[in-house]
């Protein structure tokens, strides 16, 4: 019988970057979506805030981030890529789904014990057409998650963890990332604190597995519940 190796947890992230760098890679993620969507609006009109429109802004806007982040990156003479812990998990794909599932369970749980309000959000209103509910769709189980998880646990925790400590930065860089998703969900205190919570678990598993590719999965594995629900409905989206 063969024996399986030990898991090693990984050793604390030593960020060779800082804050500085932090805040100027979020002010060129903004400044490109502002200007996609300022060189869209004359083309579209409103069609620009169509979900599938509003995926391509953002997938733009990304994309122009990471570019930045590669530039800083080589000033440094680091990958881009391993640098943000994107590196093998240490445990099993399918136990990092399974916990993804599991924790998609427990904020539907959270939900109700919130008493979470039924109310129409900014997102739903992306989800006017069935072209946009796909897209969308599949954007939250492909892309989303993997950009999220580079920028939140591979480039903001790590310099976090340095700074605060372990606990306190897991949970500042999960606030921030509930924070960030607030003003799709009507700005709901509810969506803030189930979206922080998700942010928390993610991180701990970063923080643990040393992987952003392992924290990816989780999120992968997450997102596909709601996203699944949101294809296996047609939901009354309000004009």
């Amino acid at each position: 019988m063969t024996q399986q190796a030990p898991v090693v947890f990984a050793e604390p992230d030593r960020p060779f970057w800082g804050f500085g760098e932090v805040f100027a890679i979020a002010a060129v993620f903004l400044v490109a979506l502002f200007l996609v969507v300022l060189a869209l609006r004359p083309v579209l009109g409103e069609k620009v805030m169509l979900g599938s429109w509003a995926v391509l802004q953002e997938a733009v806007a990304y994309a122009v981030a990471f570019g930045a982040l590669k530039l800083l990156f080589s000033r440094y003479g680091q990958p881009l890529l391993a640098s943000l812990g994107w590196t093998p998990p240490p445990f099993a794909t399918q136990w990092l789904a399974i916990t993804g599932f599991g924790l998609a369970a427990v904020v539907i749980l959270l939900e109700f014990a919130l008493q979470t309000p039924e109310v129409h959000t900014p997102f739903e209103k992306l989800l006017s057409d069935p072209v946009s509910r796909v897209t969308i769709a599949i954007f939250g189980v492909t892309v989303a998650p993997v950009v999220e998880e580079l920028l939140f646990r591979g480039f903001l925790q790590p310099l976090l963890v340095n700074s605060l400590g372990v606990l306190p930065g897991i949970l500042v860089t999960a606030s921030i990332f509930g924070a960030m998703h607030l003003a799709q969900n009507a700005s709901l205190w509810q969506s803030f604190v189930l979206i922080t919570v998700v942010g928390f678990v993610l991180g701990v598993v970063r923080h643990v597995s040393g992987s952003t590719k392992a924290s990816a999965i989780v999120h992968i594995a997450y997102n596909m519940v709601p996203f699944v629900a949101l294809l296996a409905q047609n939901p009354q989206v309000p004009q």
